[in-house]
Order: structure tokens, then sequence, then C-alpha cells
């Protein structure tokens, strides 16, 4: 309950100063386009947007950064209905549906359906992670080094398990991590590793150029490889939305026959968001899946029912706020934008985890505060500005991408005005292209070097205290039952990888 009020008093309060409320605005609507133009990711939406928050005071930032997330996942049905090709990878599931909804002269139906699901599922969310964050924080705060490093363990397990069928790729990405986490001062000693006589590797690779370059400027050259240049049907354009349709459609959400479908696509939703290294994309996909086996019309999925739409966005907006639990409360991020989101909280001098909600619990409160402004403003300008959002389909990549790329340059050299940092954004996104092409997952890479220095400090730490010996790994309840959860999380994920995601592509 004090979580609850004091995202109502000092989040909302903080929020609604004119200055953030512009910002939350302009993050909105940047996620949003970065959302419905295919290519360009939710990630790289929050990666791009990482030099802004620089000169930012912290709650324009997490304001900024929470709005963006909100808006790209939201956004990613726009070209997921009109053009069949997911803005985003959350938005995956959604075209099975949508896309025959609108080829039917529905346009309007679909468009609403995916806004109003969006919306319902991502809200509610937010209410239920203000209560799981707080919760799993308040456990966390009795954590030692041994229990901090089950956490890593913890997390490292729900990568690998969620991409178990690359489960050698994934481990490659994640020990790759560690090796790069391992550049630069020994976390208690200070020597140097792994310089090679580079003075400007002394302090370590950033992470902030390290961030744009996997998740940004990757983006960039596989567009550019796949030639992609998208334009939405002319008949769609005079099809739109309005208030009367989007309160259809979220009355349709909540009618007797589709309510428990929303429920149990919402479920799905924030618990995969839970599982760290996850993301939207698995949730949308299952929930999909799930919905399909459950109807007593399963024949009708892919033709351009109801029941798909609202399963899938219902489910990737979920994850949103889901993926922010382990983030906040535990310092692991739930999926790749919340991996980015980390870059904006070390901007600020912050450390997401259990300390941050002893000694300085402001910033999440902001954060979720952000989180259910953002879902309102996102209705607002799904209604009033989705013309000119499908207009942005059309720009021409030879345009856009050059633009995109320019401000990812001039952003990684802005920040400690080092021309080494756009070296580090050029080689990490040829980094990034060579994994989307070979189909080397990114998340556990990024998670191993977030998370690796605070492995290997605990962990030495631990052994320091225990006189060398492992066994309070295993006789200490919270380390024990981390490990356990880590185990348990790895056999989900395998599951999932294996059977339950695999199903919808054999079902479609």
């Amino acid at each position: 309950m004090d979580a609850f009020l004091q995202v109502f008093t000092f989040g909302m309060h903080t929020v609604f100063q004119p200055l953030n409320l512009i910002v939350i605005a302009i993050g909105t609507l940047w996620g949003m386009i970065f959302g419905a133009i295919p290519g360009l990711t939710a990630t790289m939406g929050v990666a791009i947007a990482l030099p802004f928050t620089y000169k930012m005071d912290t709650a324009s930032s997490l304001a900024l950064l929470s709005s963006i997330y909100i808006g790209a996942i939201s956004g990613g049905f726009i070209s997921a209905g009109l053009l069949n090709m997911p803005g985003t990878p959350s938005s995956i599931a959604t075209t099975f549906d949508a896309n025959p909804m609108v080829k039917q002269g529905k346009a309007s139906l679909a468009m609403s359906l995916s806004l109003a699901s969006s919306f319902a599922g991502g809200i509610l969310a937010v209410f239920i992670a203000i209560v799981a964050t707080y919760g799993l924080a308040q456990v966390a705060l009795k954590f030692g080094p041994f229990e901090y490093f089950s956490v890593g363990l913890l997390a490292f397990a729900g990568c690998v398990g969620m991409f178990g069928d690359k489960l050698f790729k994934s481990i490659i990405s994640l020990v790759l991590g560690l090796v790069l986490a391992m550049i630069g001062s020994d976390v208690l000693t200070g020597v140097n590793r792994l310089t090679f006589g580079i003075p400007n590797l002394a302090a370590g690779i950033d992470i902030l150029p390290l961030l744009m370059g996997l998740f940004g400027m990757s983006e960039i050259l596989f567009a550019l490889d796949n030639k992609e240049s998208n334009v939405v049907p002319p008949d769609a354009r005079n099809n739109l939305m309005g208030w009367k349709s989007f309160f259809s459609a979220f009355k349709l959400i909540i009618s007797r026959s589709h309510i428990f479908n929303f429920i149990r696509s919402f479920i799905i939703g924030f618990a995969i968001g839970v599982f760290p290294g996850v993301g939207g994309a698995t949730s949308s996909v299952v929930a999909y899946g799930v919905a399909k086996s459950t109807s007593k019309h399963p024949e009708k999925f892919g033709t351009g029912i109801p029941d798909g739409i609202i399963a899938s966005e219902t489910a990737n907006n979920a994850t949103i706020a889901g993926a922010l639990v382990p983030l906040l409360s535990l310092g692991i991020p739930g999926d790749s934008v919340t991996a980015v989101m980390i870059g904006g909280f070390i901007i600020h001098g912050l450390f997401p985890g259990p300390l941050l909600f002893r000694e300085n619990p402001q910033p999440v409160y902001i954060v979720f505060a952000s989180q259910i402004i953002a879902n309102l403003v996102m209705v607002l300008l799904g209604v009033f500005l989705m013309k000119f959002l499908i207009r942005t389909l059309s720009i021409k990549s030879h345009i856009l991408l050059p633009v995109i790329t320019a401000a990812m340059i001039i952003g990684s050299f802005a920040l400690y005005n080092r021309v080494f940092d756009i070296g580090v954004t050029l080689v990490f996104g040829f980094v990034g292209y060579i994994f989307k092409k070979i189909d080397f997952p990114t998340v556990p890479l990024i998670t191993s070097f977030i998370l690796g220095p605070i492995v290997e400090k605990n962990l030495r730490q631990g052994l320091a205290s225990s006189g060398g010996s492992l066994l309070p790994l295993f006789t200490r309840p919270l380390s024990l039952g981390l490990l356990i959860g880590a185990v348990i999380l790895f056999a989900i994920g395998m599951y999932v990888s294996f059977f339950a995601a695999k199903r919808v592509e054999s079902q479609k």
C-alpha cells in the first residue's frame, strides 16, 4: 500500500510537472513512430534517446525512457496490421489476424482492437508491477554476497533457458558478455585486465556506446542489407479509428466472450515479462498459441478474428511492466529494452536493485507514474494522430536511416567527447549485425555484461568471508531458493522455447 501511495503522491506530483508531461508526450510519440516503422525497434528507440538524457534531470530522463518503451511496443501493431510486418518483434503474433482483418476492409476495427488491448494490458500491468516490485525488493534487501551471486545465476539461467532452441549460441553470447565486462580495472584490486595497452580501455567499455551499437547501429545495417522500403496500402489510410470505434473495441475486450482471453493473455504476458531476458516477442506468440489451442473455433485464427489480436497485444504490453519487476527490484534487465534503460539510470548515478529502494526509491515511483501517464497518452495519440503515424510508414529508408545513423554517431561522441566511443558504437553495430545474420541472441550478452561485475564482486567477497568455501551458497535459505529458482526458470524457458512458441508456427 505504501508503494501505491508513493506512486500516486510523489510520482504523480513529479510527472505532472509541465516539462515532464511534455517529455512523456514526446517520448510516447517517438516510441510509436519507432514501433510503427519496421526495422526500428523499441530497443533502438530507447538506445538513441540515451544521449539526450545526459543533460536532463533524473525525473525527465526516466519519464522519457519509460514513455518511449510504452509507445514503441504499442506502435508495433500499426505496421503489423497495415503491412503484415511487425513494427517490433513484440507484434509478430498481431500480424496473424490484424492484417487479414485489414484486408477485409476492417482497418478501423483492427487498429481499435490493437490500441484498446495495448492500453488495457499495459495499464493493468503497471498496478500489478508496483506491488510485485515492492514486495520482491523487500526480500532482496536481506541479500548478502552469496545471494547476489545467486541472483546473477538466476538471470543467466533465464537468458539461456528462454533461448533454449539456440542453447549453444546463447551460452556463447553470455560468455562473450562476461569477457567484455572483464575489460578494464579489476573490480576489487584495480589492476588492468584485457586492455592490451590501449589507454581508453583502462576504464572498461562504456555501456552506452555498446548499447547504441548493439541494438541501434546493428538494426541500421540489417535494414540496409534487406533493402527495406515499406508503403502503406492506400485503401487503409481512409479507414481509420476514432473515439467511437475505440470504445466499441474496449467494450468488446471486456465482454463476456473475450474477457477470459484478455485475463489469460495478461497473466501470460506479465509472467513472461518477469522472467529475465525474455521480452514481448515470446509473450505475444505464447499467448496467441494458448488462445488458439483453447478456442472453440481454432480454425478461424489467422483469418482476422478479434481473439488473436486481443491475445497478442494484451500480452506484449503486459510484458512491459513485468520486465520492470526484475529490473527495479533486483537490477536484472527483464528484456533488451530494460537492459538499455539501465544506461539511463547509470547516467544519473542510479543503480537499479534493492539498494535503490532503501536509499533512493523516488526514481522507482517516477518510472511507474510515467508509465501510467504514458499509457493514457498513447491512447490519445493513437486516436488523434493515427493518420500521421501511418504516414510515417511511408518514409523512404534512404532518407530515414542516414538521419538515425548521424544521431547515434553524434550521441555516442557527445557523452564524453571521445572519438573512441564512436569506434565502440560502430564495432558493436557490426557485431550486432553479425549476430542477427547468424541468429545469435544478444540479450544474454548484454545481461552478462551488466551483471558480470556484480556477480564477480559478490562471489569474491563471499568467498573471502567464508574462507574460500562455496557451502553458504547452499546453506543460506535465500541463496538456495534463488538457485532452485534458476533451475526452474531454465526448465520453463526450455519448455517455452521448444514447445509453446513453436506450436504457433506449426498451427498457423
